[in-house]
């Protein structure tokens, strides 16, 4: 069987299983590792809940960790271009027979919907390659999400959005409470020392957790001689060491989600859960992160391009305040399109200012925003019918930016024919 028959098998089987539909409980997919054999309880695991962030933070424990000699099981969401980039093994997807076999292999429970589905097949597929360590992403919340199905040692919360707010509650301190709720084992970690929310995450987390800043385990700060620039460089202080680094994620916000990486490292460190790595690992672990659609530069036809997930308003601030650090600002065009459930005027207030012209396109969702109302957000733009025609008309003279929604990122992905994880 080629691989695009299977790939065509594999999007076949899922495309039914609902994607967008959120039922609360955990009770379907707990049944389901049981049946499998209870496959999430064969290693150890890292779970990183949040609103912005956890994908990057991610990003940065797995390579750190891979850079150890480890076995590194990966697990995030959503998907750039193809689905079987979520479930990854040492920086490598999962080949689409694998994802199809296990796929198959849960047929049977028709129950399971889209993302429950996928992180049944990871969490098996993980002790199936006998990883030594798994770092998973939370999907839309904590107290509900698959992820929480597996006991992880280590929970790291980056931070507490508004995203969500029809699944997780009106408010921040709703919001806090259910991601909250999914943090227990060994330690929790908090990106953000929010005193606000602090009684609602202390309230709702397992009180046997421990709850500690990620400063008290990881310190970084932008190194004295690289305090601008697109690219951060940094000093960091963690596990007894210190080293100087350039991180290579895009953007001043990276610095936090690196410092909660450490902290998650540091602490699996502390329960002897993994060895101490020395200096050298650290420093190539960091660099050798991956985690494209985030700031990512591409060229294309002779035209820059510059590619970022940010899909609401709180990752549209990080974005804009990370493009005022540099000489972008007010330099660019823009490639926008969101979904319906994005705060759209609030996102394009931020946006406005940093940028020159606008385009605006569809983008391929159920849930995508009509472009009319994508044009009277950005007053003055042009609308294009495709997201293939605005590249195509993107001007050579000047880069562009395109944002609004990790869809629409993926798209541009598969159009600039970059795979992101091939290199």
């Amino acid at each position: 069987m080629s691989r695009s028959v299977e790939r065509l098998e594999l999007d076949s089987l899922l495309a039914g299983r609902w994607e967008t539909r959120v039922v609360p409980g955990l009770e379907r997919i707990v049944q389901v590792l049981a049946a499998l054999g209870s496959p999430e309880t064969r290693y150890p695991s890292v779970l990183v809940l949040g609103t912005n962030g956890k994908g990057s933070t991610c990003a940065f424990l797995a390579s750190l960790l891979q850079a150890m000699g480890l076995k590194v099981g990966l697990y995030t969401s959503p998907h750039l271009v193809r689905v079987e980039e979520r479930i990854r093994i040492n920086g490598k997807p999962l080949a689409p027979q694998e994802v199809l076999s296990w796929v198959r292999q849960l047929e049977s429970w028709p129950q399971l919907s889209f993302f429950e589905t996928l992180t049944a097949v990871a969490f098996a597929a993980f002790a199936e390659h006998a990883v030594d360590v798994a770092v998973v992403e939370a999907g839309l919340g904590g107290r509900w999400d698959a992820t929480n199905a597996k006991r992880h040692e280590v929970a790291l919360l980056t931070n507490v959005g508004t995203d969500h707010r029809e699944w997780l509650g009106p408010t921040r301190a709703h919001i806090a409470a259910e991601k909250a709720a999914a943090i227990r084992g060994c330690e929790g970690i908090l990106g953000q020392w929010d005193r606000l929310l602090l009684p609602i995450i202390k309230a709702h987390a397992d009180p046997a957790t421990p709850l500690t800043p990620a400063t008290a385990w990881a310190q970084v700060r932008l190194a004295r001689e690289r305090r601008q620039g697109l690219f951060c460089t940094v000093t960091a202080k963690a596990l007894g060491s210190s080293w100087t680094v350039q991180l290579p994620l895009a953007g001043r916000f990276q610095v936090a989600n690196y410092r909660l990486a450490l902290a998650g490292l540091a602490a699996l460190c502390h329960h002897r859960l993994i060895p101490t790595p020395s200096v050298a690992a650290l420093i190539a672990g960091t660099q050798a992160t991956q985690w494209p659609g985030r700031l990512q530069p591409l060229h294309w036809r002779g035209k820059c391009f510059f590619l970022d997930g940010a899909h609401n308003l709180e990752a549209v601030g990080a974005l804009v305040t990370s493009l005022r650090q540099t000489e972008l600002a007010g330099e660019l065009d823009l490639i926008f399109s969101c979904l319906a459930d994005k705060p759209l005027a609030a996102m394009a207030r931020r946006l406005l200012p940093v940028v020159r012209q606008v385009q605006v396109v569809p983008v391929d969702s159920p849930r995508g925003r009509d472009l009319d109302e994508l044009q009277r957000a950005f007053p003055g733009s042009r609308a294009a019918a495709s997201l293939r025609q605005a590249l195509e008309e993107a001007s050579p003279e000047r880069p562009t930016l395109i944002t609004g929604s990790l869809r629409l990122v993926g798209e541009a992905l598969a159009v600039l024919q970059a795979d992101p994880w091939t290199g």
